[in-house]
């Protein structure tokens, strides 16, 4: 006997098969002769009890089916729980799954595990995406760091809570004669405990010597293989014991699942299918609690405490102050690129102070970039120091196994916001200096020479110019940017066509398949990270609006879509007396950051999505990038005194969605990129309206 619902669009069917060996389910497609999935019932509804927790499946027992006008309805004793699950499609074609776990016993039910697993069977090039936390294993991610992978080995995986998760969901895609994939989505709930602490369900996967699970089970966890140990910081794991669930009696436990599969259009590109679906089943609304010029004179009172002059002509906004309230770790200085962000705000500077009148803003900002341009040279031309101690009154440079080194990330950023400087005051009709144009050719020189035997940037430069490192990452990609950015200034034809070469290796090795994703973008973090996708897209999109080349608009489309990967689509409770809770804080529209730092930031390209959604009519860039500007007016300090801070417009450096540090809290480390993003976007945005 077979029990079939069709999707609205007659274009999918979930089938139950009265079989010999018990139900079996089945999930296909139009026109695909072979189910995308199909499993035994009683091999998918796992549960146990005692620690540690167990997939075990012993089936379902007494089973009764029910088939209703698109609805089809199994239940069934699983030991002494009565399970219930509805299966039906929606409006989006997406098959939801709402399972409920009863205890109908006469007894108490302690320390329960409960879940629903989806095995497939090893084929070729399998890839896992779990968002914000796992991309085809992590490949890039440093063997001698901890940070979430499913393993080699059989039995290893990962299952982490539901909040841990900007989009919650497992994506697996494999090679058939097509790729073909199979999303499980929760529609997080929670359970709050008397003691107001919020719990959640928990996903991930498990992979295998024959197959790879997706799982979603009540709350228990895996990291890496190891039960019942969650990720608490870099490099730190520590026991979890609040995943297991008490069924009182009569009690009962809903989940609401969703479930998409399909075909994606390239070989490791079935994660865009998450993002795709997401926004559609999760119709996320973020806050919006400060305006633009409620921003914008916020952040501008953080610039403006951050400026400091001194000896030598040295000029620029430090890195660190005290407006935490607290003695800065480091002395006073400034750093270019990277956490500093020096130019960026002397651009910002300058910008408010053409549009104000100010004439003083602007020439903070000559001095700050007259400063670098002339002091921070070395002997090699094209490299350049990083950091200004100000007490001292020495330059000083990033380290990379314990030898000074160039960072390409560091230096990329600050010879594109140089440019920008440059095409601002251009534009404005200031002058000038000839000084300025020079630096940007002598570094553009350099960086046509600069390049590895593969055709990308090192992650790092030693001071004489030669590659600290030959590993491939997407580390460099700000220094492509740079080089198209001075093509605008320069219209030095060399640069642009060096770029779009490199632009060429760039998406073989990363974007094409995503063998390889995007990785290493930060000095602190050595693993695969939204800022590597981050320049990759904003790289397309410069040359995009170049060239207006359709390929670059492709590519600007793929990094966007692997980017919102990290975006949060749903906002989760927090503990009672959390910060979070108190100020109503919502996650929606925020980034994490990477693999290894699981928290949220304010580092991501509001403005340029906004922009590239405009320019080609996909609205939900556009939207989005709306979205996340608003969400980061959250957690700045409006007063002296709010979220720890003693000046108005700071904001702290990482806002802690998950149990990866003080979950519920920011914490007060406030490097000036923080100020430099927001009001970066932010101004830029400004100018949009009207």
């Amino acid at each position: 006997m077979l029990y079939t619902i069709v999707s609205r669009n007659q274009k999918r069917r979930a089938e139950i098969a009265v079989t010999q060996e018990g139900l079996q389910l089945m999930l296909r497609s139009e026109g695909d002769p072979s189910p995308f999935f199909t499993e035994r019932l009683n091999d998918m509804l796992s549960y146990s009890t005692g620690r540690p927790w167990r997939m075990d499946t012993p089936g379902l027992r007494d089973v009764q089916v029910s088939d209703e006008t698109g609805l089809l309805r199994i239940s069934g004793f699983l030991e002494a729980l009565y399970v219930t699950m509805c299966l039906t499609f929606d409006e989006q074609d997406l098959l939801r799954m709402q399972v409920s776990w009863e205890n109908r016993s006469d007894h108490f039910i302690r320390e329960a595990a409960v879940g629903i697993l989806f095995a497939l069977p090893k084929r070729s090039r399998e890839k896992v995406t779990i968002p914000h936390l796992i991309y085809n294993n992590n490949p890039s991610s440093d063997p001698n760091r901890i940070v979430p992978r499913l393993g080699v080995e059989p039995g290893l995986g990962f299952i982490c809570e539901e909040h841990r998760l900007p989009i919650p969901c497992v994506n697996v895609e494999w090679e058939e004669e097509e790729t073909r994939f199979l999303s499980l989505f929760s529609i997080p709930d929670f359970v709050e405990s008397e003691d107001g602490v919020v719990h959640y369900g928990s996903l991930g996967a498990i992979q295998e010597e024959s197959r790879i699970t997706a799982v979603a089970l009540s709350g228990v966890l895996m990291f890496n293989g190891e039960k019942d140990t969650y990720f608490i910081a870099k490099n730190t794991t520590q026991s979890y014991t609040d995943g297991y669930t008490d069924f009182e009696q009569g009690r009962t436990l809903t989940k609401m699942y969703a479930l998409d599969w399909g075909v994606a259009d390239r070989p490791g590109h079935a994660f865009r299918e998450i993002v795709r679906k997401s926004d559609k089943l999760f119709t996320p609304v973020g806050k919006s609690p400060l305006s633009l010029d409620e921003m914008i004179r916020l952040k501008t009172n953080a610039m403006d405490d951050r400026y400091r002059s001194g000896e030598q002509g040295a000029a620029g906004y430090i890195k660190f102050t005290d407006s935490n309230g607290t003695v800065p770790k480091h002395p006073l200085h400034y750093m270019y690129g990277w956490t500093g962000q020096c130019l960026k705000l002397a651009w910002c500077d300058a910008k408010l102070g053409i549009e104000n009148g100010q004439e003083e803003r602007v020439l903070n900002c000559r001095r700050a970039v007259d400063f670098y341009v002339s002091q921070s040279r070395t002997d090699v031309p094209g490299v350049r120091h990083s950091l200004f101690r100000l007490n001292e009154g020495v330059w000083d440079d990033f380290y990379w196994n314990k030898e000074p080194v160039v960072s390409s990330r560091a230096y990329g950023e600050t010879i594109a916001d140089l440019a920008e400087i440059t095409l601002l005051f251009r534009e404005n009709g200031l002058e000038v200096p000839l000084s300025w144009i020079e630096a940007l050719r002598e570094s553009a020189d350099f960086l046509t020479g600069g390049a590895l035997l593969t055709g990308i940037y090192p992650s790092s430069w030693r001071m004489d110019g030669t590659p600290a490192d030959d590993m491939i990452t997407a580390a460099g990609i700000p220094c492509l940017i740079a080089l198209v950015k001075a093509y605008w200034i320069t219209q030095e034809s060399n640069y642009l066509e060096f770029a779009e070469r490199m632009m060429q290796h760039y998406y073989e090795l990363h974007v094409e398949t995503f063998e390889r994703p995007f990785a290493r973008s930060t000095l602190d973090a050595k693993c695969e990270d939204k800022e590597a996708g981050m320049y990759f897209f904003l790289a397309a999109y410069e040359l995009f609006l170049l060239t207006r080349d359709e390929r670059y608009q492709e590519w600007a489309e793929i990094a966007a879509d692997w980017l919102l990967t990290f975006v949060y689509v749903w906002n989760p409770a927090y503990n009672q007396g959390s910060a979070f809770r108190n100020t109503d804080f919502s996650a929606v529209g925020w980034p994490g950051v990477s693999v290894q730092n699981h928290h949220l930031d304010v580092f991501f390209p509001t403005y340029e999505f906004w922009k590239f959604g405009r320019l080609t009519g996909k609205e939900q860039y556009e939207r989005w990038g709306r979205v996340s500007l608003e969400a980061m007016g959250q957690g700045i300090c409006t007063k002296p005194g709010e979220w720890g801070f003693t000046v108005a417009g700071e904001q702290g450096e990482g806002f802690f969605q998950t149990y990866w540090n003080h979950r519920g809290h920011s914490n007060k480390w406030n490097p000036s990129w923080v100020i430099a993003l927001v009001l970066h976007n932010a101004l830029r945005f400004r100018d949009t309206q009207g």
